[in-house]
């Protein structure tokens, strides 16, 4: 989709081409309301103490949008340079925690929601930057609020203090309209659906936000002791965790713990499946994407039994998270179950653990030919035999020879036959070797 940038220069170059007898012929019905609303406005943008105007005639259209002839596709500078500025108000609000900045530009219909974003992002202790990235045609927002509307997908870059994680971002679609003579911002979600927006953790609300020195959680307001009792677990499971990874961590684990169940569902989850949490990545602004962190989102229906087991199973999926995802599931699934029942045999649940590696033994392991594959973990079996294939390398080679592995094929991924290879290399087993070792336990 051409940039919006490039849409109003493209229109500006067309002006002196269009015949406007034919197009307010054709555009009467539509065209006379605009006239009259806009003929003589001036969409005036103060930025930076200097006046930014769109002469009305040049938002003259069906939307916004519709200022696209040119060859190059940019914005009209005058116009870019007053969406430009109400963007750059939005971040200097966040950064020096002012409300009267933030809704400065907002409509008063918008404004009781974005307050409330508002409050959020400052519970979490977040600053922000917005940058125009493209107009979007959305022909309902224009019969809704008039002929001189557009909508934006603007790129969010956004940190979270004290998390000590590199900037991340998101993307969110803001609808402006003019009235008075000036910009307002009158949707923040009309492109929800189109690019996934709006299921951030500050965007549902309010919030309230735990910390710990090395920890965040997220939960609906007045959740308090749950945030509290996930924190200090999350802390305590952390110190364990680091004991047996031997990688790079993320050094500031976050949680969310929301009533919603749409939270951070419009990004592709780092291991789909019936996990106790799912974890999704924070993509990084730069062009290759790689997460420079990660969520730990504990569903509603988990909330109340998560343990201190399932904490460490979701933080060994988390600690590697900004390695990438081309570890073999069974590998990276089997460290997470196998750090997850040390912990239960750690709080004397260790009957509990036994009684499932004998269930496994004898229904999974007697007929098992090769690993389980990455889209074959929607059965409950291949979790345990991904278990007790880890267990199985860790007891053959080292915990240290099998998190080696692990970081080297979660970085590269590599084909089959390189993974052999590394497997070979680090373990000394291959995978052949590995499942008849399994097998030989059924018997």
């Amino acid at each position: 989709m051409p940039g919006f940038g490039a849409s109003v220069r493209r229109w500006i170059a067309g002006l002196r081409l269009v015949d406007w007898r034919a197009l307010w012929a054709a555009a009467w019905p539509s065209g006379t309301a605009a006239a009259v609303v806009a003929g003589c406005l001036w969409v005036a943008v103060p930025s930076g103490g200097r006046g930014v105007a769109v002469p009305a005639e040049a938002l003259y259209g069906s939307t916004l949008q519709q200022v696209r002839p040119s060859v190059s596709g940019d914005v009209d500078p005058r116009l870019g340079s007053a969406v430009d500025a109400i963007l750059a108000r939005r971040g200097q609000a966040v950064k020096t925690n002012d409300l009267g900045l933030f809704l400065r530009d907002v409509a008063p219909e918008l404004r009781v929601d974005q307050r409330l974003l508002f409050q959020n992002m400052r519970k979490l202790g977040m600053s922000a930057t917005y940058r125009r990235a493209e107009v979007w045609t959305n022909y309902e927002a224009m019969r809704k609020y008039g002929l001189a509307t557009g909508t934006f997908r603007v790129s969010m870059r956004y940190q979270l203090l004290g998390t000590r994680l590199a900037p991340a971002a998101t993307d969110v679609g803001y609808t402006y309209t003019v009235r008075d003579g000036r910009l307002f911002l009158v949707d923040d979600d009309d492109l929800d659906l189109a690019i996934g927006a709006g299921r951030q953790p500050w965007d549902y609300g309010p919030i309230d936000v735990v910390r710990r020195s090395n920890v965040l959680v997220v939960v609906d307001q007045g959740q308090l002791p749950l945030a509290g009792r996930l924190a200090d677990q999350t802390v305590a499971m952390a110190r364990q965790v680091r004991q047996l990874w031997r990688g790079p961590l993320q050094l500031v684990p976050m949680v969310v713990a929301l009533r919603e169940p749409g939270v951070l569902t419009n990004l592709p989850p780092t291991l789909p499946g019936d996990e106790p949490a799912r974890i999704q990545a924070l993509p990084s602004p730069a062009e290759t994407g790689r997460p420079v962190g990660g969520w730990i989102v504990v569903p509603p229906t988990r909330q109340r039994g998560f343990d201190a087991a399932q904490t460490t199973h979701a933080l060994v999926h988390l600690l590697p998270v900004r390695l990438g995802e081309e570890a073999p599931r069974w590998l990276a699934e089997g460290l997470a179950r196998y750090a997850e029942n040390k912990q239960l045999v750690a709080a004397g649940r260790g009957a509990e653990v036994a009684a499932r590696r004998e269930l496994a033994r004898q229904e999974s392991l007697g007929e098992l030919i090769r690993l389980p594959a990455d889209d074959e973990f929607a059965s409950p079996a291949s979790g345990e035999i991904s278990w007790l294939a880890v267990e199985n390398l860790i007891g053959k080679a080292g915990l240290g020879s099998v998190t080696d592995f692990y970081l080297q094929v979660a970085r590269r991924g590599y084909n089959d036959f390189a993974r052999e290879r590394l497997l070979k290399e680090y373990t000394g087993l291959t995978e052949p070797a590995l499942v008849e070792s399994l097998r030989s336990q059924a018997e």
